[in-house]
């Protein structure tokens, strides 16, 4: 049984033993370990903002503009 050739998908680490100093041992299996999905925003914020200001912009320029024409009036009167 110890001559048989380990299977594909298992790791196989030697095991190392100082003659001095400390000794680690840690037992288990060795797996990936997932972290947990991270929600990323479709727009960045500096896209929202830009949008924003664009928005802005846009209702700013589409106001009809005061004309001055009024107020010369009632300065000739």
């Amino acid at each position: 049984m110890a001559d048989e050739p380990p299977p594909a998908n298992k790791v196989i680490l030697q095991e190392v033993l100082p003659k001095a100093g400390l000794v680690y041992s840690e037992k288990g299996n060795l797996s990936e370990v997932l972290c947990k999905p991270k929600i990323m925003p479709i727009k960045s914020i500096t896209l929202e903002k830009l949008e924003q200001m664009e928005a802005a912009a846009a209702a700013h320029a589409a106001l009809p503009s005061r004309s001055l024409a009024p107020v010369a009036e009632r300065v000739a009167e």
